[in-house]
């Protein structure tokens, strides 16, 4: 599978959100502010990690509007619970030197 991956977290909320990188054994690697109408890129740096992306205050995540896309055929695993999204992306069968791309939407999408 691929060493990495980049996940582009897109705000779309009224508010800013945290994305969190995660280390295999649980800890927080660092966490990014995303403010309102912004993206930023996630790098996680092999199978093990995740992100977890915490809404603003006031935001259930359950009935929230969220999207995971990627290029290519690939599985995540997401969950919800009142004020955060975790996800995971599933071992896949990408070439080790091919980073895997995946984007997440929270909010709306604005028309283009």
């Amino acid at each position: 599978m691929a060493d990495q991956a980049y996940v582009y977290v897109r705000n779309n909320l009224s508010g800013g959100i945290d994305a969190t990188r995660m280390l295999p054994d649980g800890s927080e690697a660092s966490t990014t502010t995303i403010s309102s109408a912004n993206r930023e890129k996630i790098t996680l740096l092999g199978p093990e990690e995740w992100v977890v992306v915490t809404a603003p205050e006031g935001v259930d995540t359950k009935t929230c509007v969220a999207s995971v896309k990627s290029d290519v055929d690939l599985d995540t695993l997401h969950s919800r619970t009142d004020s955060n999204w975790t996800i995971k992306i599933v071992p896949n069968e990408l070439p080790p030197d091919t980073p895997t791309t995946v984007n997440i939407t929270l909010g709306v999408d604005e028309p283009e």
